[in-house]
């Protein structure tokens, strides 16, 4: 096997990650990144994005060039997002980054091609489009899966509930009318951590379960968490 196949190999791996193990969704997302990357090579500025970089990476003598939360922040600073803003996690799908609070080179990089983006005016520039993504349910579903892995630990297979909480308030605040009770309810009747299958099931119920419950029936098979939400949920009114 050669560097070529190796490479492609490891490209494929990262690409179902990114798609939940969804054969036919990494198929589309492989192609279509693969076409992204050889468009945005030809129009970006190694150079430009050479300098973005070395502005925000730890200076330390580590082998792994990096850059981390601090660098992270007053990046975002500089192209006037707050931290909070849901389109942080957009910018993070584009680069395939593996870890909350670290941007590798060579994630960084990649970002900055498939973003067409060689300057900080031109990222900024970048903002809106990026923020109108989040309004096509196929591209907001594809941020909020990638999220969960996003945020997990090493090794972890679960969110820490406050985690997910915070989650879910930057995701789903405006996208889902019962937000701010699901975080509440699971505050005071939960307490564990969030599995991949019930992050997944809350966006859905929000599609599919309206404002007064009215898509919801006892014989869905819904988690238990979501049963239980309705349940509290009925009895608050």
């Amino acid at each position: 096997m050669d560097v070529a196949d190796i490479k492609d190999e490891v490209g494929a791996i990262q690409t179902l990650k990114e798609a939940s193990w969804n054969m036919e969704h990494a198929f589309e997302l492989y192609f279509y990144t693969a076409r992204s990357n050889s468009a945005s090579r030809s129009s970006t500025n190694t150079a430009g994005i050479d300098e973005m970089f070395s502005n925000y990476k730890v200076k330390d003598n580590e082998q792994e060039e990096r850059i981390e939360a601090e660098g992270i922040i007053r990046l975002l600073h500089d192209i006037g997002v707050d931290p909070l803003d849901p389109v942080t996690l957009v910018i993070s799908l584009k680069m395939s980054a593996e870890t909350m609070g670290k941007y590798t080179k060579e994630e960084f990089y990649l970002g900055m091609r498939t973003m067409q983006c060689d300057s900080m005016d031109k990222l900024k520039k970048k903002i809106g489009d990026l923020r109108r993504e989040l309004d096509s349910a196929e591209t907001f579903k594809d941020v909020y899966e990638f999220s969960f892995h996003f945020a997990l630990e090493p090794n972890a297979k679960a969110l820490p509930l406050e985690t997910a909480i915070g989650l879910w308030k930057v995701l789903m605040v405006g996208k889902w009318c019962f937000t701010d009770e699901w975080c509440e309810f699971l505050e005071k009747n939960h307490g564990k951590a969030i599995s991949n299958d019930t992050w997944s099931q809350v966006l859905q119920f929000s599609k599919l379960v309206g404002p007064k419950l009215e898509g919801y029936t006892v014989d869905d098979a819904w988690p238990y968490l979501l049963d239980e939400f309705v349940e509290w949920k009925t009895e608050q009114n």
